[in-house]
This record gives structure tokens, C-alpha cells and sequence, in this order.
């Protein structure tokens, strides 16, 4: 009677064992189904490691667009992976000075390739303090100012991070952990690893209204061990210096770039604007500078812009040195304090340099020369107007160069260039800045219809404080760089679109100097001027972007 029940148990465990074997089987070949798939997009994940087959990305195709494409590229996903796609670790939100120091993290660190980007973060742990809530930061900017930077074993490219918060409430009080993020693009082929520094806690980089500049005492960083090795595997980089001749000319002067030794060029350096005092050249990634002469440049201005309106400071009046002598001021003497610092009492004849208006004409040959008369037609005429940024120190006021007479006196120019922020980060608040910067904007449409604009950035600022006792300049590298934004922004969006306004980002070429080369040079100046031989790299730079499309 015990029989039946048993046979039917061992027919079913059989039936059972048949059917595992075959749902095994099936699982098997999904997993290898699957795994082909994976396979055929280029990597396989496995925890933190990444198998990938090489090979460029599929190229982009129109929309609706039904064209072969060559199916034996494979698609390869980015190796890297975004600061947004990273989450910061819940842990470090707590953290107090008492647990740890400030420290930089690099939390994907695996091989990229040549203009791909790094996640890099700062965590600057809770620092409690008693002190009066004196100094505050501007709305949506950090309490913290960090300079960063990655930077390349082999071609000493220095690469700034550009740290913006990361998504926490945190980071809008003071007593908080505060955590930073950037994603850099490194684009080229080398070996990185970070350098850097607080420069100021609890805002005291951001002297706002009477308050005083602070000493600079930076707060050491700790420096994750570890490196990022940017590859250029298929030889084939568009930033590769053996392609840099192939580049198409630069027509912006805010183009990002590198400072690359002379004695590495693959081709020869007269083709690109000169060297600085270090044997460096500046050359931008995605467009080529070539080297211009004085003269070709006053040739270009006679034929596009026979009038210019050139507003600025002292560092102004340098460059229109170089101008003016067709180059050849401080090219004797280029270690001079004339030529590195300080050019405020040098006798200067080619225009009256420290006068508040001063018109001269250029001519291709012989320079520069104080305007006398009604300009001449084989010569260009630049006006230059001294001031001191949109300041209050002005006297008279900045706004009263723009007369009812104003044309009458001084003419139409198809080209105004505007040069500010460094008295202005100096020795007003931001918000009287913007306001001047909307009157001027209001200004610039009401008397120079039509004119292309250029907005020269206030030159680079770190590494130091301002503390003298008469000037109490309250300069910093991150407010600097606010104040210029401040003006880029107001202008480029009340005129998009009705006329050319062109950035001339001296400040960057500085900030992109190798690490150790920018705290140097910058110390050795209070004025804060760079040496000549920056400034001809500057003036190379607006050469270029107002004459290279206009080039026969």
C-alpha cells in the first residue's frame, strides 16, 4: 500500500531535478547573453575595477538620420564618472577639526583620456569659533577660499580647480562642515597630482564694506595619495602640440589654455607669441595665436577700427606703453623696476600717459604720437581715459567723460574698451559696483551705438594680502574673480545678441601659470602689475581676437 505514494515521490524528484537542471541551463545562457551585451558597450563592472575594449565613440548623427555606421567601432562609455554621480560620503558632514584636518579626495581615480575630467572635492570640517559673524560671503559663495590646483608631473601644466558648493545646507552656515566639488577636464596627456591651500575660513577672504583686508595665513591641505594618468592612447588628440598649427585662429580673447616651455614645441616658436620671463608660451586648446607685430597690428586698427576708446588704470597705461613704442618698451631692460613693477613716475613721451584724457595717433612706422588736430586718414587714434575703475575716488566722477559734447569732443569709435575691477575689488562693495556697472552698460548703449566692446578682467590676485596701512586694498583671489564675473555677466546679458562684447581674460593667463611661478611673480609686485613680458603676452592675446578675422 506504501508503494504507490513512493513511486510517485521519486517520479516527481525526478521530474524536479530535470527542471532544476534545465532553469539552470537557461539561467546560464541568459547570464552569458548578458554579459555579451556588457561586453559589446565596452566595459564590465566589477565593484571599482573597469575591463573595457578600446576604440573612439560612435560619431554623433543628425536627428531622423538613418546613415551606416560602422559596427565594428564599439561604443565606449566615459571612464570617469561626474561629481553629481559620486555621492559625498554621509560621514563627512559630521566632521570637526577635532576629528580630522581639511583634506582633498579624488574619489574615482582610474585612467582618463585626453579632455575628460576628474571629480575632485575638498572637505573642510567643521571649524567652531566664537568670534563675531563680521565677514560673510556673497549670496550662493563659499565660506571657505581654496586654491587647488592639478598639476602635471612631466609638463608642470598647472590645471585650477574651479571649486563650486556641493548640494548641502550645510554649506550655507558658517560652523558647518563645508564640502567643494569640481569636475576638471584635463586635456593633456600626463601624470596629475593636487596642490593647494585654504586661503581664508569663515569668509574673511570677502572684506566687504569698511571692513579691513585680513592676514593670509593658509590653512595646510591634505593631499589625497593618489594621481590621474590622462591618456592620449590612440595618438589622435586634438590638444596634442603636433596639431597645434592645424588649430584655427583665435578670434575670443578668453580662451583656455597651457603655458608650455619653448624648448618642447614641435614647430617654430616665432609662430606663436613670445615667450614670458620663464622661456613659457601661452597656447590656448582649441585655437592657434599667432605672433603679431606693432605695426601689422596698428595696420589692422586703421583698417577696422581707426578709433578706439580706451578706458582704464595703470595696468592700462602699461599695455598701451607697448602700444604706443610698437613694443619696444622694456624690451632692453625687462628686469628693470619699470618693466616688473612699478612704471608710475617714467617719463613717457608717446602719449600723455598720466593725464585723464589723452588721444594719439599710431601710426605703422613710427608709433605713437600725441593726437594734435583732426585725425589723420593713414593713421589709427586711440583715446586713452585714465580712471580709477567705477570708484568714488574718481575726481570728477567717472560718468563725467560722457558729456552732451562727448562725440563732438572726442569722436564715434567703432571699438570701446573698458578696463575695471581692480579698484573697484579694492575699495568698494559689490553691490555699489553692480550698480555702476548697469549705469555704464546704459552708458556704453547711449554713446557708442553700434561699437564692438571689450571688457578687460582685473589682473590676478593670491598668495598674499594686502596689508598696508594707507591702502588697506582689500583684494583676494576669490572676490577678485566675483567682482569680474559681476561685470561679464551684466554686460553680456544686456547685449547678447545686439552687438560683439569681447571678455579679455588677462586674469586668466595669470591663474594658469605654473603653481610655483604664480606665487613668485605675484609677491614681488605690490602694485600687483605684471612684468612686461606678460603684458605682451596680454596685448598678443586682444591682438589676436581683433585681427585675426580681419586678416586679407
Amino acid at each position: 500500500m506504501n508503494d504507490e505514494p513512493s513511486g510517485r515521490l521519486a517520479a516527481a524528484r525526478q521530474m524536479f531535478g530535470f527542471g532544476r537542471k534545465m532553469w539552470a541551463a537557461v539561467l546560464a545562457l541568459t547570464a552569458f547573453a548578458g554579459l555579451l551585451i556588457v561586453y559589446s558597450y565596452g566595459f564590465l563592472e566589477v565593484g571599482l575595477d573597469h575591463i573595457r575594449i578600446e576604440g573612439p565613440p560612435l560619431p554623433d548623427l543628425p536627428d531622423g538620420s538613418s546613415a551606416d555606421v560602422d559596427t565594428s567601432q564599439a561604443l565606449r562609455p566615459p571612464r570617469f564618472k561626474l561629481c553629481r554621480d559620486l555621492p559625498v560620503s554621509a560621514g563627512y558632514w559630521n566632521l570637526t577639526t577635532a576629528d580630522h584636518s581639511a583634506f582633498v579626495e579624488i574619489p574615482q581615480h582610474s585612467d582618463i583620456g585626453v579632455g575628460e575630467s576628474v571629480c575632485v572635492r575638498v572637505v573642510v570640517p567643521a571649524q567652531y569659533t566664537v568670534a563675531p559673524m563680521t565677514f560673510v560671503p556673497f549670496p550662493n559663495a563659499p565660506w571657505d577660499s581654496v586654491m587647488l590646483d592639478l598639476v602635471g608631473r612631466d609638463t608642470n601644466t598647472s590645471v585650477p580647480v574651479l571649486l563650486q558648493m556641493a548640494d548641502h545646507t550645510h554649506n550655507y552656515f558658517r560652523d558647518r562642515t563645508h564640502v567643494y566639488e569640481a569636475d576638471v577636464v584635463l586635456r593633456d596627456a600626463d601624470v596629475y597630482h593636487a596642490e593647494g591651500y585654504i586661503e581664508f575660513r569663515h569668509a574673511k577672504w570677502n572684506a566687504e564694506a569698511f571692513l579691513d583686508p585680513q592676514p593670509f595665513e593658509p590653512e595646510q591641505l591634505k593631499m589625497p595619495d593618489v594621481q590621474i594618468n590622462v591618456l592620449d592612447e590612440d595618438g589622435l588628440s586634438p590638444y596634442s602640440l603636433q596639431r597645434y598649427m592645424d588649430l584655427p585662429l583665435c578670434t575670443d580673447s578668453d580662451a583656455d589654455g597651457r603655458w608650455v616651455s619653448v624648448d618642447v614645441l614641435p614647430f617654430d616658436a616665432s609662430l606663436v607669441p613670445p615667450p614670458d620671463n620663464h622661456n613659457l608660451v601661452w597656447l590656448p586648446y582649441d585655437c592657434r595665436l599667432q605672433r603679431f607685430t606693432y605695426s601689422n597690428f596698428t595696420k589692422c586698427l586703421l583698417r577696422k577700427y581707426p578709433l578706439v576708446h580706451w578706458f582704464g588704470d595703470s595696468n592700462t597705461r602699461r599695455a598701451l606703453k607697448k602700444v604706443s613704442t610698437l613694443g619696444k618698451w622694456c624690451a632692453a631692460e625687462p628686469d628693470s623696476l619699470v618693466c616688473t613693477c612699478n612704471d608710475n613716475t617714467e617719463p613717457f613721451t608717446n602719449y600723455n600717459a598720466n593725464q585723464r584724457i589723452s588721444p594719439f595717433d599710431l601710426d605703422p612706422e613710427a608709433g605713437g604720437a600725441v593726437a594734435t588736430g583732426a585725425q589723420s586718414e593713414n593713421k589709427s587714434r586711440i583715446v586713452a581715459f585714465k580712471w580709477d575703475g567705477l570708484t568714488t575716488r574718481n575726481n570728477p566722477p567717472w560718468a563725467e567723460y560722457f558729456t552732451s559734447d562727448f562725440e563732438e569732443r572726442l569722436g564715434r569709435p567703432k571699438l570701446a574698451l573698458f578696463g575695471m575691477t581692480n579698484w573697484d575689488t579694492a575699495f568698494e562693495s559689490r553691490a555699489f559696483f553692480a550698480g555702476e556697472v548697469a549705469q555704464l552698460a546704459d552708458v556704453v548703449d547711449a554713446k557708442y551705438p553700434g561699437a564692438d566692446v571689450v571688457l578687460r578682467t582685473g589682473q590676478y590676485y593670491c598668495c598674499t594680502s594686502d596689508m598696508d596701512k594707507f591702502w588697506k586694498r582689500r583684494y583676494s583671489r576669490l572676490r577678485n574673480s566675483f567682482f569680474d564675473q559681476t561685470l561679464i555677466d551684466h554686460f553680456k546679458t544686456k547685449f547678447a545678441g545686439s552687438r560683439n562684447v569681447l571678455v579679455w581674460n588677462v586674469a586668466q593667463l595669470s591663474e594658469r601659470r605654473p603653481y610655483k611661478l604664480r606665487e613668485d611673480d605675484l609677491l614681488k609686485c605690490a602694485a600687483n602689475h605684471v612684468r612686461s613680458e606678460i603684458i605682451e603676452i596680454e596685448n598678443q592675446v586682444l591682438m589676436n581676437a581683433l585681427c585675426n578675422n580681419a586678416i586679407d
